[in-house]
């Protein structure tokens, strides 16, 4: 395994490397082309030159007067050219290869066997008559001069002497890069550790400009909050459990007790004391197991064709004296005939724990208000109350197991905490959403929505 600092230097030198060797290769291609592209243009304005000199110096007798050979003789040395000149018939009157041409000595073919020397053709003339023809001769390559290749050395030492350099500052830069990049995710890294060992509140503070690990920075903040918040419910989920299974226990021993003791006979109004103790247990059991279903996604549906009017129309009607007792005005709007294909047990669960919830958690001359109305592809039931409302930061966790805000835990309404996380689950079983919207000490909606098959 590779260190993630080695990996990110050896992948910022090697593009480094690949970046200065292309440059390098592209600057030489280029400075060839246009260098040569300038020495081609140069070459054809000197040609042209070379014949007007020609045509004004010839004297058109076939000879080449001496000032005449030594001028061209200069010219050629001085460029590294060779200059023929050839009457009509392709006799040679003068060749600058050949310094005896200025002593009247005849040249022939053979001095003109140069196989690294390229000649072009011109013809030139003579009071407007064609005389001869001027073969012009240069080195192929266009860089045939000492300062021409004098210059392009020059021009790979700057590259590579720049190369070394780059190179230099590239290991550098990647271990200056490297350290800043990775100083955040070593911190990260700890911090899962921290979590780990459970020290949620001893997280180091990540400090970086990169979006992507400031965001997984929030991400693990924010799990070790809620690892901490669970470990909190944990505790307190271990105490309220022992509260609610210590208190119906305590009370059906001391009447058992009492009956064995003979202090009490056993009568309707004490064995009903106990029934009720043993039906609350009862319930909280069933509460916990129904907790361990959902939990565990073993949720199964029996999917039906409900008609969630008359469910909801019906529910609201069996907590209707529940709510006259505490004098709470309870509303309702329901749409007739909405139907949604659900399991209608399950449904009718969910909709009698919002409006228990509701009723438990409004005073007395409250309201409450329920909504069930169908908006294209979607059913919407709302259950508004105008009850104790939620802290708004109790807000992100009403659907954890076993939560109870401070002000709920005060009330003997409180319960266990678990019927919003068994809500929420059978709501989600039908792919639906469950949302809840509180002021505290004003009021509380919960916003149930399901999507109507198209």
């Amino acid at each position: 395994m590779i260190k993630i600092n080695e990996q990110l230097r050896k992948y910022f030198i090697l593009i480094s490397t690949l970046s200065i060797v292309f440059i390098c290769i592209t600057s030489n291609i280029s400075i060839y082309i246009l260098f040569s592209n300038y020495i081609e243009n140069i070459r054809v304005q000197d040609d042209a030159n070379i014949i007007q000199y020609v045509e004004r110096e010839y004297t058109g007798n076939g000879e080449m007067n001496y000032q005449f050979q030594m001028s061209i003789m200069h010219y050629t040395l001085s460029e590294n050219i060779n200059v023929i000149i050839r009457d009509k018939e392709g006799k040679i009157l003068y060749n600058s290869s050949n310094q005896e041409n200025i002593f009247n000595i005849p040249v022939t073919e053979n001095m003109l066997n140069d196989v690294d020397t390229e000649y072009k053709s011109y013809p030139f003339s003579f009071d407007g008559n064609l005389a001869g023809s001027i073969d012009i001769g240069r080195p192929k390559s266009m860089l045939s001069n000492f300062e021409d290749k004098q210059f392009l050395s020059t021009i790979n030492t700057v590259f590579a002497i720049a190369f070394i350099f780059s190179l230099f500052f590239a290991i550098i830069l990647s271990m200056h890069i490297s350290k800043k990049f990775l100083n955040p995710i070593y911190l990260i890294k700890e911090n899962a550790k921290l979590i780990e060992k459970g020290k949620y509140k001893k997280l180091n503070e990540v400090k970086t400009n990169t979006y992507e690990l400031h965001d997984l920075s929030l991400s693990i903040k924010e799990l070790s909050e809620k690892l901490d918040y669970q470990e909190a419910l944990r505790k307190r989920m271990t105490n309220d459990l022992a509260h609610e299974l210590r208190t119906p226990i305590a009370t059906i021993q001391s009447h058992i007790e009492a009956f064995m003791d003979g202090v009490w006979k056993p009568d309707l109004n004490k064995l009903s004391i106990i029934h009720d103790e043993i039906t609350r247990l009862t319930k909280l059991i069933n509460e916990l197991a129904d907790l361990s279903t959902v939990e565990n996604d073993n949720i199964k549906l029996n999917i039906t064709n409900v008609n969630l009017s008359n469910l909801i129309n019906n529910t609201v009607t069996s907590f209707e004296p529940m709510f006259i007792s505490k004098n709470i005005n309870i509303k309702k709007s329901i749409e007739e005939n909405i139907y949604f294909l659900g399991d209608e047990e399950r449904l009718k669960r969910i909709f009698i724990n919002i409006i228990s919830n509701a009723y438990k958690y409004t005073n007395e001359n409250g309201n409450v208000f329920v909504d069930l109305k169908q908006n294209k592809d979607k059913i919407i039931i709302e259950v508004e109350d105008s009850g104790i409302g939620i802290p708004k930061e109790d807000l992100k966790y009403i659907f954890e197991r076993f939560y109870r805000s401070d002000i709920s835990r005060n009330r003997k309404t409180g319960g266990m905490g678990i019927g919003l996380t068994i809500t929420k689950a059978l709501v989600d079983a039908h792919d639906g959403t469950i949302n809840v919207i509180s002021e505290q000490g004003k009021k509380t909606k919960v916003i149930v929505e399901f999507k109507v098959p198209s």
